[in-house]
């Protein structure tokens, strides 16, 4: 074969799996030649579906970190690396394009239903300000994972099943989560915890 000539699938096939190897030992280099291999080809994919240059972007980049996080679930026996990459980058991107729909959606909601805005008095504004800060104290009190958690589901608008499948974790364990991570919150807001309670549990 002839420097020129494209590689065959089996020997595509051989030079990923040596390169999956070297991720998988750690070796940065190897992620930039898979990116040079299949990044044009991944950010096709995700412009078809988000239709915007910059989140395609991300999503590509999005798609080549998890390559690194999620090394050891590829399997060659059960199909090819292009494969399973454009699996990742259609399904991050699909993620991505419903989470923009349902903004879009709930901001449109919210603009058809949205009372006027009542004018404040200055005593509101102090109480609302205590309110934030409040929130925010609470917030700070919550274990990484538990704060990931609450943060998703509620600015993100994604249901327990979904980041259950996105941060590849067990239904029961985001719904763990959750549960503990509203109990605290409630408790730090009602001011039933003290100040210091101590790194909080997962």
């Amino acid at each position: 074969m002839s420097d020129d000539e494209p590689p065959n699938r089996a020997q595509r096939d051989a030079e990923d799996a040596s390169v999956m190897a070297r991720i998988r030992a750690g070796d940065d280099s190897a992620l930039a030649v898979l990116y040079d291999r299949y990044a044009s080809l991944a950010l096709g994919m995700a412009l078809k579906i988000v239709r915007d240059q910059n989140e395609a972007e991300d999503v590509v980049h999005d798609a080549f970190i998890a390559v690194v996080e999620r090394v050891d679930q590829f399997r060659a026996d059960r199909g090819s690396l292009v494969a399973w990459l454009v699996t990742m980058v259609r399904n991050l991107a699909l993620d991505r394009a419903r989470r923009r729909t349902r903004r879009a959606q709930i901001l449109d909601d919210e603009l058809r239903h949205e009372p006027p805005q009542p004018v404040l008095d200055p005593e509101q504004i102090s109480w609302l300000e205590r309110e934030r800060v409040a929130v925010r104290e609470a917030m700070g009190k919550l274990s990484a994972s538990q704060r990931e958690t609450l943060e998703i589901a509620f600015f993100e608008g994604l249901s327990y099943p979904e980041i259950a499948a996105r941060e590849n974790v067990a239904l029961g364990t985001v719904k763990s989560r959750a549960a503990r991570a509203l109990c605290a919150l409630r408790a730090a807001l009602d001011g039933t915890i003290s100040p210091d309670p101590g790194p909080p549990s997962e």
